[in-house]
């Protein structure tokens, strides 16, 4: 359009009825393009605004993630070690109620080995 217009005024002595209408339409394109170039401009701006927005929104669901994941970790490590915990307090009183009653059965008391008078 330039270029056309550039011509346009170099030919502006010879045949001067044509030049303004040449000028004009280059400068109407030239504003067109111009408003074009704005929009799409704009509207890539705004792409690469949502763009982050998911990445970030993406990036913070992951860290909320591992921390779910390592908070889930901890507590199943908590509950497990619970668990161990009352399983062996379990098994010593089972352990307990059955020599107590091995014991009785023998006929010693509670305080005395097995197998321990003499």
């Amino acid at each position: 359009m330039n270029v056309a217009a550039g011509a346009a005024n170099a030919k502006v002595l010879l045949p001067p009825a044509k030049s303004p209408a040449v000028v004009e339409a280059s400068n109407q394109v030239v504003v067109v393009v111009h408003e074009s170039r704005e929009r799409v401009a704009d509207r890539v701006g705004r792409q690469y605004t949502e763009a982050r927005r998911w990445v970030e929104a993406a990036v913070q669901a992951r860290d909320r993630a591992l921390e779910t994941g390592a908070m889930g970790v901890a507590a199943a490590r908590a509950v497990g070690n619970e668990t161990l915990d009352r399983a062996g307090t379990v098994r010593a009183k089972v352990a307990s109620g059955i020599a107590e009653r091995a014991r009785r059965l023998r006929g010693g008391k509670a305080g005395d080995e097995v197998g321990g008078e003499g």
